[in-house]
């Protein structure tokens, strides 16, 4: 996982401890199952919502989930490319062959890193890296074995401090914006013409500062806000966002304790939320909030 921790400074917060009384909590519960299937099962209910990991998504339990009514969102990671596959599906992700995957040419070819051990891919509008995301993903849409797609870190910038986002120039910032709005849209014109339930969300905001990126709020379900600080007014407005008009809206928020998963879980527009820590990622806790009615499936 990587964490969209990097918040405007600007912003106002609001305390958790605002929330913890009054108004009942109004969204679902959410994990994380990046590794192993522990505790999956306690999400196999209407609205419950699992992200299954990078190696893990056809385990027998997350078809389980499904078949009782939860959701289950497949991991995937298309602006990194690892030094290293971690399993056969990482493989087929990265084209079979890592020396394959086209990378950022920005400032120089390859030089861009998000994370240690990985290499930041070409993202740009219609590239070749783009096009084949979108071609796995439509395979997962016609399979049916999940239910949509997790986009870790896709959004209308990057927030890693090893990429150094301000050290770019604005021609690199805005190939990289434009490319991932590109990315969504053409998944969304997908899963409109195959299978238009299928739900797609994304782990960062499309507000880069400005409104280039927002365009992209239009072919997404929903974000996640991975581990955010307090409750910004900025997030908390960010939230009530309208995304897609396919009606079946995923805004989660996932925090380090159970109580900022409550409190969350209180504010307009978060429709799933969940509390797992640095790197606890593995398997989800037992569920923070009970399951609700959506009544949008």
């Amino acid at each position: 996982m990587t964490r969209i921790s990097a918040r405007l400074a600007c912003c106002a917060f609001v305390s958790f401890a605002a929330f913890t009384s009054g108004a009942h909590a109004a969204a679902n519960p959410m994990g994380l199952a990046y590794k192993t299937t522990t505790n999956v099962s306690l999400y196999a209910k209407p609205t419950g919502l699992i992200v299954a990991g990078r190696c893990n998504r056809y385990d027998p339990a997350f078809a389980n989930v499904r078949a009782k009514g939860g959701e289950v969102l497949a991991y995937l990671v298309p602006v990194a490319r690892p030094d290293h596959p971690v399993c056969a599906l990482d493989t087929a992700f990265y084209m079979n062959n890592l020396g394959a995957v086209p990378l950022w040419p920005y400032p120089t070819y390859g030089q861009r890193s998000a994370w240690a051990n990985t290499r930041m891919t070409d993202m740009r509008p219609g590239s070749k890296w783009i096009l084949h995301v979108v071609a796995y993903v439509e395979k997962l849409m016609r399979e049916n074995k999940v239910d949509g797609v997790f986009l870790d870190a896709v959004g209308a910038r990057t927030w890693s401090s090893l990429a150094n986002w301000g050290s770019w120039s604005t021609a690199e910032k805005n190939a990289y914006t434009d490319g991932a709005v590109d990315l969504v849209r053409r998944l969304d014109a997908k899963r409109r013409a195959i299978r238009p339930s299928f739900i797609i969300v994304n782990n960062s905001v499309w507000d880069r500062g400005d409104s280039r990126g927002l365009v992209g709020e239009r072919y997404v379900d929903g974000i996640m806000l991975e581990q955010p600080k307090g409750i910004s007014l900025f997030h908390q407005n960010y939230m009530k966002h309208a995304f897609s008009n396919l009606g079946h809206r995923r805004n989660i928020v996932l925090t380090n304790t159970r109580e900022e998963a409550v409190a969350w879980s209180k504010i307009p527009g978060v429709t799933h939320v969940g509390a797992q820590r640095d790197g606890t990622f593995a398997y989800p806790p037992t569920p923070v909030v009970s399951f609700k009615p959506l009544d949008d499936r």
